[in-house]
Formats: structure tokens, C-alpha cells, sequence
């Protein structure tokens, strides 16, 4: 899998591809869902499958403060991405800049030009673009103006609950961990940096 980060690298993106566009913050069963389709459909059209996220998220630009707390760090996401056969990801800087992107200038400039996308495979409540004036029917004409095709992705449910982020942040809120793993596809975990303090607790012959 490459990775491919902020817009200036869209020249050196390989046109053609497969796309769909999100936080996938947790990559859980309702982003795998959409995963397993846009490699069905990159396999279909002999094109590579290419995942658009953007760093920070969208909330974290404009609520830092209040912000909900990520399932997956960036690294995890992608980790997730490789092993579920994503071919190319592209890492887009969410700042000042690409928030002022008119939803026009976004298809035009990532889509169309950069990405040179086939198919896009999205969620049909996306929204994108300066003041999220860019939806779903705007990409349908979108799409037909530029030659690409445009699927709703299937909302996958468990024991009748749209599977999303926000009902796993909840469960996990609640100490549910069955309930969160069984929405994510695997195990919740966490990982992180791990940091040297005074070594004390090995003289108590119990090392952490």
C-alpha cells in the first residue's frame, strides 16, 4: 500500500483509481463493508482502490476542544487499510486551505484531475467542500459531468443499530467492550508510545 499526503502530491498520484472518501475512524465492520466494494469494484474495472482521510478530521479543525476522541490513530488506520487491501491511501492536510476548497474546486482539483477517479463509492449523507455545500446529488451531477460513476455505500447494521464511530465511543463509554468489538470486527485495543520514567519499580523486583 502508498501513502500519499497533502495535495501537492496529487502529481505524483497514478490517475485511475477506484475511491471513496472519510475519517474511517475505527475502520469498523460499516467501513469494511465499503472497503470490500470499492476493491470489488477497483477489481472490476482494473484499477487501483484508493481510501481519501484527512488529517486532522474535519471536527478536530473546527472543535479542537470538544472534539470526540479518536477510535484509531492515524497509524492504526492505515495498518487496518493494508490488511484490508487498500492499494493507495491519500492523506489530505486538513487546513484553512482545503476547508475554503469550493465543492466545485474539490471534485475538479482531487477528484478529476489529481485522482483521475473511475467509480466513488460514499455515503450518501457526505458532505464536502466550503461550508459543506457539496452532498450526494451534487456528486451525481458531478459524476456525470466528468465521466466517473457514484454508489451510495450500504449501511451495515447489528441487532438493528447502524453500526458507526460515535455508538462504538458510546459502548466503550458504557464498559460495553462485547458490544465494541463486535461493531469494530475485532478486539478494541491501544497502542501507544511508550516512555522511560526512574526505573524504581525493577529495585521493587517488579518491572513494568
Amino acid at each position: 500500500m502508498q501513502l500519499f499526503r497533502g495535495l501537492h502530491h496529487l502529481d505524483a498520484f497514478p490517475k485511475g483509481c477506484v475511491a471513496t472518501i472519510g475519517n474511517f475512524d475505527g475502520v469498523h465492520l460499516g467501513h469494511q463493508a465499503i472497503l470490500a466494494r470499492l476493491r470489488e469494484r477497483a477489481a472490476e474495472l482494473g484499477v487501483p482502490s484508493c481510501v481519501v482521510i484527512f488529517e486532522p478530521q474535519p471536527r478536530e479543525f473546527f472543535l479542537p476542544d470538544i472534539a470526540p476522541v479518536r477510535l484509531t490513530r492515524l497509524r492504526e488506520k492505515l495498518e487496518c487499510f493494508a490488511l484490508l487491501g487498500v492499494d493507495n491511501v491519500l492523506c489530505l492536510n486538513f487546513n484553512r486551505r482545503l476547508r475554503e476548497l469550493s465543492a466545485e474546486a474539490f471534485v475538479q482539483q482531487v477528484l478529476v484531475e489529481g485522482l483521475g477517479v473511475k467509480h466513488l463509492e460514499i455515503g450518501d449523507d457526505f458532505r464536502f467542500g466550503c461550508d459543506r455545500a457539496g452532498d450526494f446529488t451534487y456528486l451525481n451531477l458531478a459524476a456525470r459531468d466528468h465521466g466517473f460513476t457514484l454508489e451510495a455505500a450500504t449501511t451495515v447494521e447489528l441487532d438493528g443499530l447502524r453500526v458507526s464511530s460515535t455508538l462504538i465511543r458510546q459502548a466503550l463509554a458504557d464498559g460495553d467492550l462485547a458490544l465494541a468489538a463486535r461493531m469494530l470486527g475485532r478486539p478494541y485495543s491501544l497502542s501507544g508510545r511508550v516512555l522511560h520514567g526512574q526505573k524504581l519499580a525493577r529495585q521493587l523486583g517488579w518491572p513494568t
